[in-house]
């Protein structure tokens, strides 16, 4: 057993580090060299932040030097101009900052990709012309002076004074944006960055957590604006602009994004690089791209990212020897009392001109597993996604437990207790199977933004609750031991799918959706997951199952219903004798076996 680990490495290299920045006035007697280091604090809060929203919540913004820009123009104006002291100053510059940048990034809200970081970029390139517009205040090209000293106590604040506290700052920071990573806001981010439809399918609501990460991805680059301003005792607007922006690009490329000390490795070799050849030197940005390319081809995760891999390996479900399943259930009891968990009528959709649904009625009763089949391009899909809210249909009424959810939107209807998986697994890949499970978790608990942050004993509390509640869900669907450990991008297609029901049953949903679930699995897996149906609805759990497996559903549905050409054709209880259309098309449909593994 290893005593010492990765992770209490990267422990004792921050320690290390944060020491190291400490002692810099023992030997670095300058007021220059000192100022040298409070810019590298300065920027690695802004990397800290750029962090949280590009490497943890793939959000792909560019606009941080605006942030700082914006926050060194405010705390320095009202030093300069209205001669408000620096500790009114500095809660202004941040408010200031972190509301310019979330105006910056309130785009992502609608839209997604490189046009999103096109328009973040684009406040980087005006920021200048905006200086010089308003350069009665701002002082234009020639920057803002006149800001004055901190003074505490009635004594100016000495520069070995300054660099200390500009680390606690960034220590502050540090630890503030580790806090709020590791708590369920963690795993909200990267469901947001690496499988949205399965946020919002678990009751995630995506616009929400967007603006919390623009929020809080702000401050700590604001709070470095505002320390540099005050250091320099100047603001100049070329000192924001895409230079900066290239250098937490590629400091957070190098050091790998969405890690603990991927910012403050990949910034500080930058830094280092750019205090050698001097801030002012050509060279300078040669080695910005030069390391960007560099790191891209050897290191595509990051420096970081080469000592931070997990236990691999294969592995294989295994058919449990008893399904047993705990805890109370999460979402709130179904009103309705007439037997039916869903009802639709009327439902219909058309894209185009194609009539994807066509007046679909449907019933699913309480407590049974129905098997939605028909072949490909018939609707299947696409009324589980009706159902679960990511398609609004044109006509019709689609009801759970009695109220009406057509066109309400995914996370609702999630909370509401409507859970699914879809055809290609929709995972985070460097989580493992457990950490997964539990994103089915965290839209019930409590959002706490500052609990989670100060890493307070109730949320700790919720998250050791939360992760019990993972390992027997794991336990319960089958997947092996030795998946504990190892990211979910190391198991096969079949246990991705396999944890993706995990996911969607840790709620204890009313109605659980499975788009092609058996696909991927072997004959084996599949028996294990029939049995898992079956006992789901010994608890309650009502189950819509799209399979084209034809044994698979014979055997553990109930009922079929079949959908031809976005229409209901027919509804058959599988302890009655096959409809004529049903049985012509079952005996069309692909007939993939399984051994009878379990009597």
């Amino acid at each position: 057993m290893r005593i010492f680990s990765s992770r209490h490495f990267g422990i004792v290299a921050a320690l290390v580090f944060i020491a190291f920045l400490a002692t810099v006035p023992l030997w670095a007697t300058t007021s220059f060299a000192m100022s040298r280091y409070i810019v590298v604090l300065a920027y690695l809060m802004a990397a800290l932040g750029l962090n949280l929203a590009m490497g943890y919540a793939g959000e792909f913004v560019l606009g941080h030097p605006v942030i700082m820009a914006a926050a060194a123009y405010c705390a320095g104006l009202l030093s300069a101009l209205a001669g408000w002291p620096f500790w009114a100053t500095l809660p202004a510059g941040v408010v200031a900052g972190t509301v310019v940048g979330v105006v910056i990034m309130s785009p992502g809200l609608r839209v997604r990709g490189w046009y999103y970081s096109l328009i973040t970029m684009f406040a980087v390139l005006v920021l200048r012309p905006v200086v010089v517009l308003f350069e009665d205040w701002t002082g234009g090209e020639n920057g803002l002076t006149g800001i004055r000293g901190v003074v505490f106590l009635g004594e100016r604040v000495k520069p070995w004074m300054y660099l200390e506290f500009a680390l606690i700052c960034f220590v502050l920071m540090w630890l503030a944006v580790d806090g709020f990573v590791r708590s369920g806001w963690g795993h909200r981010m990267r469901a947001l960055r690496d499988a949205r439809h399965a946020a919002e399918a678990a009751g995630i609501n995506l616009a929400e957590t967007r603006l919390v990460v623009y929020v809080l991805s702000s401050i700590p680059a604001a709070l470095g604006g505002v320390v540099l301003a005050y250091s320099s005792r100047f603001v100049g607007a070329d000192d924001y602009g895409i230079g900066l922006m290239l250098m937490f690009l590629g400091g957070l490329v190098l050091g790998g994004t969405g890690t603990r000390y991927g910012p403050v490795v990949g910034m500080g070799l930058l830094l280092i690089l750019s205090f050698w050849v001097g801030p002012f030197s050509p060279y300078n940005a040669i080695g910005v791209g030069v390391g960007l390319l560099v790191c891209s081809l050897l290191f595509p995760d990051g420096i970081i990212g080469v000592f931070a891999g997990r236990r691999g390996g294969k592995a294989g479900v295994v058919v449990p020897e008893h399904l047993a399943i705990g805890g109370a259930p999460v979402v709130r009891a179904l009103s309705g009392g007439d037997g039916v968990v869903l009802k639709a009528r009327g439902v219909g959709i058309s894209f185009g001109g194609n009539r994807a649904l066509s007046d679909v009625s449907l019933d699913v009763p309480r407590g049974a597993v129905i098997g939605l089949v028909g072949p490909n391009g018939s609707g299947k899909s696409t009324f589980l996604n009706v159902v679960s809210g990511f398609l609004r249909p044109d006509t019709g009424v689609v009801e759970i437990g009695g109220v009406n959810i057509a066109g309400m939107v995914p996370h609702r209807i999630a909370r509401a207790g409507v859970q699914r998986s879809f055809q290609v697994p929709q995972l985070v890949d460097e989580f493992t199977a457990i950490e997964n499970i539990e994103i089915g978790l965290v839209a019930f608990e409590k959002r706490a933004i500052l609990g989670s942050i100060l890493r307070a004993p109730w949320v700790r509390r919720r998250e050791r609750a939360r992760r019990a509640r993972a390992e027997e869900v794991f336990a319960m669907v089958g997947l092996p031991e030795q998946a504990r450990h190892m990211p979910v991008a190391k198991l096969p297609l079949g246990l991705k799918r396999v944890v993706e029901v995990g996911r969607a049953i840790a709620s204890s949903p009313h109605l659980l959706l499975l788009d092609e679930p058996a696909a991927g699995l072997n004959d084996e897996e599949r028996v294990a997951l029939g049995l898992l149906l079956r006992r789901l609805q010994g608890i309650g759990i009502t189950v819509l199952v799209v399979e084209h497996n034809v044994p698979f559903m014979l055997r553990f549905c109930d009922a079929l219903v079949l959908l031809e050409e976005g229409a209901v054709v027919c509804t058959a209880p599988l302890d009655q004798p096959l409809p004529d259309r049903l049985a012509r098309y079952l005996s069309y449909a692909p007939q993939t076996g399984f051994a009878e593994v379990v009597a």
